[in-house]
């Protein structure tokens, strides 16, 4: 697929087999619920991006994203070490400028944050962080799992695209407080996440998501989501040995208020059963003049049983992850 919006300035809402090379927002005939058009200028502000790389292995766990609201951007890179619980990061936000990129292809993508503090590269199969005593460089082999691809409406005029790969291979290095640690598979694994759209001034998600090498020695991705994309569809699957399983609407159970409780994830179809024990946790609240979010975001390890599409069971055992819960109005 060309374009996700097509010629008469509409999308044909569901979940795509083939890429969509481009996201066209601007073609998009956005209205006001109430039939009102939406000028090209306002359209360019009302669209919201975001891009991230998380990375998964035996001694630590990494996640950046780059943010572009239009009126403001946000960039953070953490490494979190597993073996001592340090969590080390950094994090910038800055107004529009030539300091952020997210390039509207979600199949070869270009985006970037630079700061003096933060730099962010994730262009094509390479991925490159530096921050405060942080830094990793590493490839991706191309994915072999077909992505999850989806675009469902979200409120009444606006919509939500959306590029889930995992499990990836992985190669490169890492290095955290002056010591480096080599990166390959299968001993580490990566996913990523490209998303863009129109969306709800007021949303809210909660998000589950590994990439992991099973006792078996199959590789295993996951992404369950709960309150974005789940207008008549769902961003929910996993990945088995490049196997993909649809997954119905998520249930997400936790104690927001305390940090160290456990979550239980189920899905309506009952392919998913699980427990999340919190390790450690990153967050941040914003308040910019007319935008608001607040983020926390948990690593930890997930316990339980999912079944896939032929009927095979697979337990997980401490197998590393996060989950996380996000308010925000954009």
């Amino acid at each position: 697929m060309k374009n996700l919006v097509n010629p008469e300035g509409t999308i044909d809402f569901g979940i795509y087999k083939e890429p969509v090379e481009t996201i066209n927002y601007k073609e998009y005939r956005l209205e006001t619920p109430m039939g009102l058009g939406i000028p090209g200028f306002a359209k360019r502000f009302k669209f919201n991006q975001f891009h991230f790389f998380g990375l998964i292995g035996p001694d630590v766990m990494v996640g950046m994203a780059v943010v572009d609201l239009k009126y403001l951007t946000n960039g953070f890179f953490y490494i979190y070490d597993r073996k001592t619980g340090d969590l080390f990061e950094t994090k910038k936000l800055a107004p529009p400028g030539k300091n952020i990129n997210i390039s509207l292809l979600p199949e070869k993508p270009d985006s970037y944050f630079k700061s003096r503090s933060l730099t962010i590269e994730l262009e094509g199969n390479r991925i490159f962080a530096k921050g405060k005593k942080i830094s990793l460089e590493v490839e991706i082999k191309p994915p072999v799992a077909e992505p999850l691809r989806i675009c469902t409406r979200a409120g009444y005029r606006g919509w939500v695209f959306t590029r889930k790969a995992s499990p990836l291979e992985v190669s490169g290095e890492v290095n955290l407080n002056g010591r480096k640690i080599e990166i390959s598979s299968p001993s580490y694994l990566g996913l990523t996440d490209w998303t863009g759209g129109y969306m709800r001034r007021y949303t809210f998600w909660n998000w589950a998501s590994t990439a992991h090498t099973l006792e078996d020695g199959r590789r295993f991705g996951m992404n369950l989501s709960c309150g974005v994309n789940e207008t008549s569809f769902t961003e929910n699957a996993f990945w088995v040995d490049h196997q993909m399983t649809k997954i119905d609407s998520v249930k997400f159970v936790f104690d927001i208020k305390d940090s160290d409780s456990k979550w239980h994830i189920t899905s309506n179809d009952g392919k998913i059963d699980l427990v999340f024990s919190p390790e450690s946790q990153r967050g941040e609240k914003v308040y910019a003049i007319a935008i608001a979010s607040r983020f926390i975001q948990f690593m930890g390890t997930f316990d339980g049983k999912i079944t896939t599409d032929s009927g095979e069971i697979i337990m997980l055992n401490q197998c590393p992850g996060w989950t996380e819960d996000h308010y925000a109005k954009w």
